[in-house]
């Protein structure tokens, strides 16, 4: 009974690591019936496993999961986020009490009727903003194979090692035999014998090899629940992505790198994705990204954490170490940029500006450091202020043997992973052609266009005179999915099984080289890196960037107008260019007021027009766009922001001036474009606050008419209002209210002068006065007086 335990819980949690992040690919796209119905079979089968144990908290946990599931696949009820949020939540509960079986045998009490309730509500819960990609459910009969081997016997890592040691001794005993038959000239049964041998060998090595190995999406299956709870949590919109899942790492090592990966994922969402605000400004699209990707690169496995966030400013980083007392000013002088990077290595150091729940602490990167370091790994970190950041895990995959390529450059001979080679060729053969271009070589092989790098110069060593030129070859290399690139060698050798172990520290560092190997003449060889060439040769091998059309249809898009997409309060789809936009912000309801026959919102010690026909009737808060022009600003009420785009060249023009400028299709919707220069017109451009309001000067105000009626128009309108001689400044324009054409009193030397009369009429063609009550006139004459005019 405790072997069927055991299995039963051992399966139970590889189904719920399974579940967790199917059920979230699934929110992403309601209409995947093939994943939903195997999220079905996932919980039935822990159902029927936990029936035949006798667990019944198990049981009617995963029944009432799987009852609501079943009424989605009916079409009884939609799948929304209510229902993957509740279970989720089942998801939890069932590995918090499989965790607690673990420990005691016993299965826990507990009252589960909450979570199991939750399964029946519906509500408004928004629907979560994370969209995932790469992170495909794994088949059927990929799920059965893995469910036959959960039920097979256990054996300690300690002698999976040990038979890991023998085989690979096996091995090198293999390749030094093979050399010593070639040597000897042996008959042909003798060598034909060996070679069976050998094929026995290599089966055995792959299957002993297979006994560590874990396919790397397992350990990507946590990632895009997390990201869908910190997204909801942190009101942000990622998608996230996941690709290299079929890369094979051992079991232990995806063990020590579990956390480091989380916690990095974790700090993006964080504090390296901006604030929707912040990234509408940057012209960033609304929804983020974040990306996990990994390969394999010889006997190194790297995994590339990528986000489109803000990245890291480097002054702001040395700043915060000051701050921290880390490093000294005088220290962080002479610092060169990747080491100002390099200091969120640093113990104690934290990049978030507040401690939260997720991170702030100042115990993060260090740790994720040394945790890599201590498995014999590295972390390396590049950098894009303002355009995101992408961090590298590079581990070992532990000892391993993998087909290898042998080829001979500077006079010393060197492997090349023979999984990456797509072709061979010598430099001399009539398909290929050399031409040097922009400093550079570029190879033509049968008219694809490949950059070519010579493995000498790459390495920093000179040519073999005693190398022939008419034995130098091209190997077609692609390192990775939609690169290629052509790599010359002197000469090239034999194919081999080569056991592949972790070169020196100092060696490993210079990212040219994967491990070291020991072939079967008995001299140490190192395996090049060859995504690790590329890096250090600093060209772009992407197939994409040898093709034109690409690259001016990549070009295009740059150039082309980018529209910011929202939902207006009406609910139409609306679109206005992200260029006339200064901000996007959220204020309270109560920052919005009528007054002057307008709506108009106080944002800090300004005051705004708002483009609303009347006050919003909403409790909470009201999301604005802020529109500016370069003088004015004018806010525009929306009720949610949906994307960033590019804006279609065919539009549908109005057949009017006014808000809707026209119509563009965009997704196949029809979505409306504002007409910011209709809009600013209607409010007078907007009137953004002054940073100094001009200063009017009363002259002449006897009987007080300037100070009771005229001085609150001017205000009103934005102008200072001082009477006589009041105030110390020079006004910067004088308003005079004594009839007759004398000279005015207290008069400013420089200020220009507005004369406004009792009488409506004027008294000649040449009467430049302004009747004192026509308020248009006089704030006419106001503008162009302070603009620098004369009355």
């Amino acid at each position: 009974m405790d072997d069927l335990l055991n299995d039963f819980l051992a399966e139970t949690a590889e189904i719920l690591a399974e579940a967790g992040g199917a059920i979230v690919a699934w929110e992403a796209d309601p209409a995947d019936r093939d994943r939903l119905d195997a999220i079905f079979r996932l919980v039935h089968t822990i159902k029927g496993s936990s029936g035949f144990l006798s667990l019944p908290r198990v049981t009617a946990l995963s029944h009432a999961a799987e009852g609501a599931l079943d009424q989605v696949r009916r079409g009884h009820r939609a799948a929304d986020a209510a229902l993957v949020t509740a279970v989720l939540a089942i998801i939890d509960r069932l590995s918090g009490v499989c965790a607690a079986l673990g420990t005691t045998g016993v299965e826990p009490a507990g009252d589960d009727a909450y979570v199991i309730d939750a399964l029946a509500e519906t509500g408004d819960i928004p629907h979560a903003p994370v969209e995932v990609a790469g992170v495909p459910l794994r088949r059927e009969d990929d799920l059965t194979a893995e469910l036959q081997n959960w039920r097979s016997i256990r054996v300690p890592l300690p002698l999976l090692d040990s038979v890991m040691t023998g085989v690979t001794d096996i091995v090198l005993a293999r390749n030094e035999f093979a050399r010593m038959l070639r040597e000897s000239g042996a008959d042909a049964s003798l060598i034909a014998s060996f070679d069976r041998l050998s094929d026995s060998i290599a089966g055995m090595r792959q299957s002993v090899s297979q006994m560590r190995m874990q396919r790397i999406d397992k350990l990507f299956a946590p990632l895009p629940r997390i990201v869908r709870d910190l997204a909801q949590g942190l009101g942000k919109k990622i998608r996230f992505d996941t690709s290299g899942g079929e890369v094979e790492l051992d079991r232990e090592m995806m063990e020590n790198i579990r956390d480091p990966l989380i916690h990095i994922v974790r700090n993006a969402i964080d504090h390296g994705i901006e604030p929707l605000d912040e990234r509408v400004a940057a012209g960033k699209g609304v929804t983020a990204t974040i990306s996990v990707a990994a390969r394999q690169s010889g006997n190194q496995i790297e995994i590339a954490i990528r986000d489109d966030g803000r990245g890291l400013s480097a002054d702001a980083l040395v700043a915060k170490a000051i701050a921290a007392r880390i490093v000294t000013a005088g220290e962080a002088r002479a610092m060169a940029q990747k080491d100002k990077i390099a200091l969120i290595f640093r113990p104690g150091f934290s990049t978030a500006s507040e401690i939260t729940a997720i991170s702030g602490r100042g115990v993060g990167m260090d740790i994720v450091k040394s945790n890599l370091e201590k498995i014999g790994g590295v972390v390396d970190v590049r950098n894009e202020e303002g355009r995101g950041l992408t961090i590298i895990l590079r581990v070992p995959m532990t000892l391993t043997i993998i087909s290898g390529l042998m080829v001979r450059a500077a006079g010393q001979y060197f492997a090349i992973p023979r999984g990456a080679v797509r072709e061979i060729m010598l430099e001399t053969s009539d398909t290929v052609r050399i031409d040097r271009v922009g400093g550079g070589e570029l190879a033509t092989v049968r008219g694809d266009q490949l950059p070519l790098l010579r493995l000498e110069d790459v390495l920093g060593c000179t040519s073999d005179d005693q190398d022939d030129v008419d034995d130098r070859a091209l190997v077609v290399i692609r390192p990775g999915q939609g690169q290629s690139y052509a790599l010359s060698v002197a000469a090239i050798h034999d194919h081999e099984e080569l056991v592949i172990k972790p070169a020196a520290p100092m060696i490993m560092a210079t990212g040219l080289y994967a491990g070291t190997t020991l072939p079967d003449n008995g001299r140490p060889v190192l395996l090049l890196d060859v995504q690790g060439l590329l890096a250090a040769s600093g060209i772009d091998a992407s197939e994409a960037a040898r093709n034109a059309d690409a690259a001016d249809e990549a070009a295009a898009s740059r150039n082309a107008t980018q529209l910011l997409l929202f939902r207006d309060t009406n609910g139409r789809t609306r679109g206005v260019p992200l260029s006339v936009i200064e901000r996007v912000e959220e204020v309270p309801a109560d920052a919005l007021f009528e007054a002057a026959g307008r709506v108009q919102v106080r944002i800090g010690s300004d005051i705004f027009a708002v483009h609303a026909a009347q006050r919003p009737d909403v409790d909470g808060a009201v999301k604005l766009l802020r529109l500016y022009d370069g003088r004015a600003a004018l806010c525009y009420p929306i009720a949610a922001v949906i994307d960033i785009v590019r804006l279609p060249d065919a539009i549908q023009p109005a057949a009017a001036p006014g808000l809707v400028a026209g119509v563009v299709l965009i997704g196949g919707d029809p979505v409306e474009l504002i007409d910011p220069f209709w809009l600013m017109a209607q409010y007078g451009g907007g009137e953004a606050p002054m940073l100094r309001q001009p200063l009017c000067r009363l002259a002449d105000d006897r009987d007080g008419w300037g100070r009771h009626f005229l001085a609150p128009i001017l205000r009103t309108a934005g102008y200072r209002v001082v009477s006589g001689d009041d105030a110390d400044e020079a006004a910067d324009v004088l308003l005079c209210l004594s009839d007759g054409d004398g000279p005015c009193a207290h008069a400013d030397a420089d200020a220009p002068v507005i004369r406004l009369r009792a009488s409506i009429a004027a008294a000649g063609p040449d009467d430049k006065t302004v009747y004192r009550y026509d308020r248009a006139a006089l704030l006419d004459a106001l503008r162009l007086c302070v603009g620098g005019g004369r009355a």
